[in-house]
C-alpha cells in the first residue's frame, strides 16, 4: 500500500513539474524561436520593389516582410520586428546584404523610404561611448548587436545609433545621436 501511494505521489509531482516547465517556456520560446513569415516579393507593391532595386541593384539576398502603422510616426528609427504584419501592411521591410553587411530598409506602401538599418561592425562614435560611460548604464554589458540607422543613405548627417545593454535580467535598447544625445531608452521585458 505504501509503495502504491509513493508511486501516485511521485506521478502527481512529475505531472506538475512538467506542466510548470512547459508553461514557463511558452512566451520566451515563442518570441525567441518564432521567425516572422516572409512575404513573396510578388506580394509587395511594385512601387516598393522598384525603389529598392534602384537603390540596391545587387544585394546578396532580399527577404520581405509586412509591417503595420508605426506607433509614433516620428519614431522612424525604432521599429519593433515582433510587430511584423501580413494582412494589409502599411509598410514593407526588406532584409538584405551589401558588401557582407546586413541591412534592413523600411518603405511605405507607395515606395517612399522611411529608414535603413545597417549592422554596425565598427566602434561606436566617441560621443556615444562617452555618454554611456557617464550614464546609469556604465556598468552594464554592451551587447554586440549595434545598428547605424539613417533616413536616406549612409552619408546622411542625421544618423541614429541603436545600442543594446544588459545587466542581469534587465535589457534596454538605447537610441543615440552621434554626439551622445540619448533619443530613446526602451526597456525590453525578458520572459
Amino acid at each position: 500500500m505504501k509503495t502504491i501511494m509513493s508511486r501516485i505521489i511521485l506521478a502527481y509531482f512529475l505531472i506538475g513539474f512538467m506542466a510548470v516547465i512547459s508553461f514557463g517556456q511558452g512566451k520566451t520560446s515563442e518570441l525567441k524561436d518564432k521567425k516572422p513569415l516572409r512575404l513573396e516579393k510578388t506580394n509587395v507593391p511594385m512601387e516598393v520593389t522598384e525603389t529598392f532595386v534602384r537603390e540596391h541593384p545587387a544585394p546578396a539576398y532580399d527577404y520581405w516582410y509586412g509591417y503595420p502603422a508605426f506607433e509614433n510616426e516620428y519614431d522612424w528609427y525604432g521599429y519593433n520586428p515582433y510587430r511584423y504584419s501580413y494582412d494589409n501592411p502599411e509598410y514593407y521591410i526588406v532584409e538584405f546584404s551589401e558588401k557582407d553587411v546586413p541591412h534592413k530598409a523600411i518603405y511605405s506602401k507607395t515606395g517612399a523610404k522611411i529608414s535603413t538599418h545597417k549592422k554596425l561592425n565598427t566602434v561606436l562614435p566617441k560621443g556615444i561611448t562617452s555618454a554611456i560611460g557617464k550614464s546609469e548604464y556604465k556598468t552594464w554589458k554592451l551587447l554586440k548587436d549595434k545598428e547605424e540607422i539613417f533616413k536616406d543613405e549612409d552619408a546622411d548627417e542625421m544618423k541614429v545609433y541603436k545600442v543594446e545593454v544588459e545587466k542581469g535580467k534587465e535589457k534596454h535598447i538605447l537610441f543615440y545621436l552621434a554626439d551622445g544625445k540619448l533619443l530613446k531608452d526602451k526597456e525590453i521585458k525578458k520572459m
